[in-house]
């Protein structure tokens, strides 16, 4: 059986422990924040670039590859913008 000064020791460390766990919790909702929020801003920070390729007509090969990289990082885009869209709408993310 453990001592007073060992249970004291051992609550101790469960709340150091608690308290490690929910800083952490914290980190990471402030990191899918900015994440989300550096994905909100690809669209107006690279507006120019992604306007001219939009206006490409693909009749040579660099023009043939940017639309196509834009397309692919375009699905790559929604696809994790949504995902970090739900996980922020949880209620355990909001907690």
């Amino acid at each position: 059986m453990a001592t007073a000064s060992e249970v004291k020791a051992g609550l101790d460390d469960i709340a150091t422990s608690i308290r490690n766990s929910r800083q952490a919790y914290a980190n990471a909702k402030a990191r899918i924040q900015a994440a989300y929020n550096e994905l909100n801003a690809i669209p107006t920070t690279f507006a120019d670039a992604i306007a001219t390729i939009d206006g490409y007509t693909p009749t040579g090969a660099f023009e043939t590859l940017a639309k196509d990289e834009k397309a692919k990082l375009q699905q790559e885009f929604t696809a994790l913008k949504n995902t970090l869209s739900a996980l922020i709408a949880t209620t355990e993310f909001g907690a």
